[in-house]
Formats: structure tokens, C-alpha cells, sequence
């Protein structure tokens, strides 16, 4: 009996170490657990931003050939490393599975260190892979995700700013008179997870909604304003979106930020519950993240995300993305910078 009490207190004091985990033990033995892959990734990602370009082109290799699923981000990380070293052959074969994927040319050609590697390639074979990514993403998912986004976007737009929630010191939530509104909009996300999966580039694409109530950028990034707008639509999607991890349908970034915008808790409240997918600048922020890091890092791990203090070194210097000064170029990537991994919103 004694053990068993022990046993349960030792489970619920994992449970709130990483941020109520009990939501995310409901695995499908029979779904490929991207899991795996997304702690893999962050463990090549550390090798290149510790400048072990060699030793990351070597796990990158190995990813991919063990999922049939390749987030485009990462081959694009992938194929930047090889650039480093000068590995051609490498190069390209990260190329060529990014570009099917929905890798988008203009980012690839509006950076220096692909450009030989991308010339290289044969029109009609970055052809034929623009043409596989096209058969893999569902148009039907797609159109749906736009129409539930632009309905969000028009209705917010609508309002005088501030209005449409209540604050106090710990929570934000929606004024009952708005409620039913997006209540209805996440009701209609959700059906569409569970019909076709998230609606994230391995679903619905990479490339720029045509609409003109959002500018260029990511189509993934449109959905997750509905959840921000509700600001309490994770006891609503929590295990949902597990799940979708799992199946690789949604990135740990991502599924971060649900989680920190939608939970009707305060920024920065709750460190112990905070991922902290996302590069911080404030004073407060810095802090809570120094004064918590391990907390923080347990939370990051348990949903494939690696080392915070990698991650921040990563967009400080932009040596993932970059490597050369953006302050210079004032080049811009909507795909990277909100896409795939959010921790770009930092701000300049």
C-alpha cells in the first residue's frame, strides 16, 4: 500500500513538472511516433549550432531515411550544414527532399550559402518535386482552414482593440458575449483535425494563402490565431493536438504556442507550464526562464523541443537560418521566421 501511494504521488508530481503530461500518454501503437523524430532533430540542431556541421549532416542523414514525413525546415537546416562543409552530394539530396515537401524556391534561392548547390539542380527536377508536393498536401483541408481563418481574421478586425476580453492578474479570457463565437470557430478546427489532420504544412502546404486579409506568409500560422483568440481552447484541443504531434501533423514550436496562448493563463505566470518555444527579451522573461530553466527544459523535452539556451543561441546569432547579418540584408522570411519555428518572433 505504501508503495502505492509513493507510486501515485511520484506520477502527479511528474504530471505538473511537465505541464499536466497526463494528456500525452494516449499513443496509437500503430501511428509513427514523431516524437522520436522531433528529439532527434533538436539534437542535430544543438550539433550545428555548436558548429559540428559534419557530425549534423550525419544525423540528418539518418532522420529522414527513418520517417516518411520530413518537416521542410529541417531539410533546409540540413542542406545549409552541408553547404559548410562543401558536401555537394548532400546538399542536394536535402535539397531535393525539402523542395517535395513544399520547401519554397524563393527561399531557397534567397540564400547565398544554397545558391551553387540549387543551381546545380535540373529545372525538371525541381519541377517534378514542386509537382509531389502538390499531390501530398489536401486542397479540401486547405480551402476549409482559409475560410475558418478569414471568418477569425474579419470578426476580429471588427472590434475596438481590447474589447473583446477580460483581465485579471493571473487569466485572460474571452467577454461571454464572444464567446459562442469562437467556441464555434474552434468546434469547426477541430473537426477538421480529426477529419484530415492539422492544418500544418504536412497537410495543407508551405506556400502563401491568396487572400487578401493576410500577407505573405505561412498557411499554418493562419490557424493558430483562432486558438490565440479564444485564449481557453486548450482544455478544449490538448489531447487532440498531442495526438497530432505524434503523427508529425503538428510541430513541437507550434503546439508550444497553442499551449501558451490559449490556456487562459497570463504570459510568464506559470513558468513550470511554460514551454517557452519562443525567444524572450523582457527583463521578467529572462528571469523567470533563468530562475526555472530546468523546469523549463523537462516541459521542452516532453514535447520534442531541445535545450532552451540553444534555441536562444540559435536565433541570436541566426547561424541556423542565416549566417550572415540580417541587420545587413534586411532580408526577410515570412516561411521561417513564423512557420516552422516561432521562436522567430522575437523582436529585432
Amino acid at each position: 500500500m505504501e508503495k502505492l501511494i509513493t507510486l501515485i504521488l511520484c506520477l502527479l508530481l511528474s504530471n505538473t513538472l511537465l505541464g499536466g503530461t497526463d494528456e500525452r500518454q494516449h499513443t496509437n501503437v500503430d501511428t509513427a511516433n514523431y516524437l522520436d523524430y522531433y528529439h532527434a532533430i533538436a539534437a542535430a540542431e544543438e550539433a550545428v549550432v555548436n558548429t559540428d556541421y559534419a557530425n549534423a549532416v550525419t544525423q540528418y542523414q539518418k532522420i529522414f531515411k527513418g520517417y516518411p514525413y520530413n518537416n521542410p525546415i529541417d531539410c533546409y537546416i540540413a542542406a545549409q550544414a552541408a553547404s559548410y562543409i562543401d558536401d555537394t552530394a548532400s546538399c542536394s539530396d536535402f535539397l531535393y527532399k525539402g523542395l517535395c515537401f513544399g520547401l519554397p524556391v524563393r527561399t531557397i534561392a534567397g540564400n547565398p550559402h544554397l545558391k551553387d548547390c540549387f543551381q546545380k539542380m535540373a529545372q525538371q527536377t525541381v519541377d517534378s518535386c514542386l509537382n509531389t508536393y502538390r499531390q501530398r498536401i489536401d486542397q479540401t483541408a486547405r480551402a476549409r482552414m482559409l475560410a475558418i481563418s478569414r471568418y477569425d481574421q474579419s470578426f476580429i478586425q471588427s472590434l475596438p482593440i481590447g474589447e473583446i476580453y477580460d483581465y485579471s492578474a493571473d487569466s485572460c479570457r474571452l467577454k461571454n458575449k464572444y464567446q459562442p463565437v469562437w467556441d464555434s470557430l474552434i468546434n469547426e478546427v477541430v473537426t477538421l483535425i480529426r477529419t484530415s489532420g492539422f492544418p500544418a504544412q504536412r497537410v495543407i502546404g508551405t506556400q502563401d494563402g491568396v487572400d487578401s486579409s493576410f500577407p505573405l506568409g505561412p498557411l499554418s500560422t493562419f490557424v493558430l490565431f483562432v486558438f490565440v483568440h479564444h485564449s481557453n481552447a486548450w482544455p478544449l484541443v490538448s489531447n487532440l493536438l498531442w495526438d497530432e504531434l505524434l503523427k508529425g501533423n503538428i510541430t513541437p514550436q507550434m503546439y508550444g504556442v497553442i499551449y501558451e496562448s490559449s490556456n487562459g493563463k497570463r504570459e510568464y505566470r506559470t513558468p513550470i507550464n511554460y514551454f517557452a518555444s519562443r525567444g524572450c527579451w523582457q527583463r521578467k522573461c529572462k528571469g523567470l526562464i533563468k530562475n526555472h530553466l530546468r523546469e523549463i527544459n523537462e516541459a521542452r523535452w516532453s514535447i520534442g523541443l531541445g535545450k532552451y539556451e540553444v534555441m536562444d543561441k540559435k536565433f541570436e546569432s541566426r547561424i541556423l537560418y542565416y549566417k550572415w547579418r540580417r541587420k545587413e540584408t534586411r532580408v526577410k522570411e515570412p516561411f521561417f521566421d513564423f512557420q516552422c519555428d516561432l521562436s522567430f518572433q522575437r523582436q529585432p
